[in-house]
């Protein structure tokens, strides 16, 4: 394992920090904040030292420093991880979370599937029987092995290799049993305030079109889809029983790990 300097422990507390209060930070406060024993003057070398990568910024000659954007995009791509889909204790507790830390949340929920067994149909199709539903593909030995392979697999993940993998035929069939319904929608004001801000009309039509951001790809996204100081998440959740797709969207400088792990309470 790849030890950490004691640069990478300044960054990271000085960004933990200015993502609690939004606020310049000194050396001596930094201080109190670090996890090891640090002079404020071997601090202030480090901020130097930062600066000079582009990784920090001080906006006055005597004021405290705060990360670049650069630096938080990094961050939050090193700390979110999008891979596997996050639990949460209630919408309740989503709502709550959305409110403190200001974000916009959109869910849609979709029957979690399982691909339980694959026929051959005189060799003409597949029939791929699910937990609660059928669909057919065009035969072909290859299709009858791959699928073979993935039993056990549910309807998401299934979408998502057969995409990988340019099976386009089975995307079609697992993105029509993926149609869900949007349940929950949180936070239009921070969607208003965003395309207010950017005067943009344009983006408020596009996030308002729910059903075409919760079909990105589930990662991290910058100025791909949104605008310069802004971010957004899209990944798998689970609410209680039901398996959802979500999409979060805020300022780059809101903490969004805290968000999550709020949410996540029960």
């Amino acid at each position: 394992m790849k030890a950490i300097s004691k640069q990478d422990l300044i960054l990271e507390a000085i960004i933990k920090a200015y993502l609690e209060d939004n606020l310049p930070i000194g050396s001596a406060e930094l201080q109190t904040k670090m996890s090891i024993e640090i002079s404020a003057s071997t601090i202030r070398s480090y901020f130097n030292k930062l600066c000079n990568e582009g990784v920090l910024m001080q906006l006055h000659i005597s004021g405290g420093r705060i990360p670049t954007v650069n630096a938080l995009k990094r961050y939050w791509i090193e700390r979110l991880k999008t891979d596997n889909a996050i639990v949460f204790g209630s919408l309740s507790n989503i709502r709550d979370a959305l409110r403190e830390y200001e974000l916009y949340c959109a869910l849609e929920f979709y029957d979690n599937e399982e691909l339980k067994e694959v026929i051959k149909v005189q060799n003409r199709f597949l029939l791929l029987v699910f937990s609660n539903s059928e669909v057919t593909i065009s035969y072909s030995d290859e299709a009858a092995r791959f699928l073979n392979e993935l039993l056990g697999f549910n309807v998401y993940d299934l979408r998502l290799i057969a995409s990988k993998v340019g099976f386009s035929e089975l995307c079609t069939k697992l993105e029509q049993m993926l149609v869900g319904k949007v349940l929950f929608q949180e936070g239009e004001n921070v969607l208003y305030e965003m395309t207010r801000e950017k005067e943009d009309r344009f983006l408020y039509d596009y996030f308002k079109n729910v059903k075409a951001i919760l079909e990105l790809k589930d990662g991290i996204y910058f100025e791909e889809i949104v605008p310069s100081g802004y971010m957004a998440v899209k990944q798998r959740a689970v609410v209680g029983n039901s398996s959802a797709k979500m999409f979060c969207l805020g300022r780059l400088n809101t903490d969004f790990e805290s968000f999550f792990n709020k949410a996540k309470e029960r």
